[in-house]
């Protein structure tokens, strides 16, 4: 059984990732499942018999996206396409992410918008803490992706366009590659000497 392709939609909150990943799903073809973060925290009980401190809400936080992980392995493992819709905010998480994803095929994407344009979306959604997307506009993937697209001007629907005609000339080794083996290059015991 081959194992299923990924997309990795990366960048800030209210970049257009969500709008991008459901203007994919129609384009790309062979059956893909979107599996948006913000879908798998919306599963969790938002109502707990006591109130959690900050550093319980940190730990749940990260047990989620650790989850969300390794969901979306179970989904790819059996050959299942998978379209995430992740920023990569925080370094452990596209650190695990390069581990749980390992052998996978993974073309990373860079949704990107200008910061004053992210401060506007926010501002008229109304469901995210002012401060999210600015705090997100350096999201990590140090520097490498497969593919760029601006969200600034352009529609999510021209952006996924974009990105379902560019897919197949994305060249080996793609994005998640290269960083695993530079991070396995940075860590290895003859490179510290």
């Amino acid at each position: 059984m081959r194992r299923g392709r990924i997309i990795l939609l990366n960048g800030a909150s209210s970049s257009g990732k969500s709008s991008i990943g459901r203007e994919l799903l129609p384009l790309l073809e062979d059956p893909w499942f979107f599996v948006p973060v913000d879908e798998i925290s919306g599963m969790r009980s938002t109502v707990h018999t006591r109130e959690l401190d900050q550093t319980e809400i940190d730990e749940m936080l990260r047990r989620t996206r650790l989850g969300y992980h390794r969901a979306v392995v179970a989904l790819a493992s059996v050959g299942n396409d998978v379209i995430m819709d992740y920023p990569l905010s925080e370094t452990w998480r596209l650190d695990d992410l390069l581990e749980v994803l390992d052998g996978y095929d993974v073309t990373l994407v860079e949704v990107w918008c200008a910061p004053e344009e992210l401060e506007r979306r926010e501002a008229a959604r109304g469901d995210r803490p002012t401060g999210l997307a600015r705090s997100q506009t350096h999201v990590c993937s140090r520097g490498a992706y497969d593919l760029r697209v601006d969200t600034t001007a352009a529609t999510p629907a021209s952006c996924a366009k974009e990105i379902a005609e560019k897919m197949p000339t994305v060249e080996s080794p793609k994005a998640f590659d290269r960083l695993r083996s530079r991070t396995r290059a940075e860590t290895s015991p003859t490179s510290a000497e």
